[in-house]
């Protein structure tokens, strides 16, 4: 038998991780007091754990997107200036 317990303001993907860290903040030190009913708790639980990944998810995206922006400086500071794609030196192509 399958129980839903009804935890305002925790449904659905916060606006911002800022929102979903706090949330999870809460509901962390709600559990830790421990005066919170077993039902209760295990559906604190599962919210948690949906915020967990969104958070993973958010975060992964942002990791993605440094990734992308370092990718992109690593060639201009791997090329030394005055030397664009000539690596014999002597500037003659043959």
């Amino acid at each position: 038998m399958e129980c839903f317990v009804f935890i305002p303001g925790g449904s659905g993907e916060p606006d911002e991780i800022e929102a979903a860290i706090a949330e999870l903040e809460k509901i962390l030190s709600e559990m830790e007091r421990g005066e919170t009913p077993l039902e209760e708790s295990l559906g604190r639980y599962e919210r948690g754990n949906e915020l967990i990944r969104y958070c993973r998810e958010v975060l992964g995206k942002a990791e993605k997107q440094i990734e992308a922006v370092q990718a992109q400086q690593r060639p201009a500071e791997q090329t030394p200036a005055g030397d664009a794609g000539d690596e014999e030196g002597d500037g003659d192509a043959v």
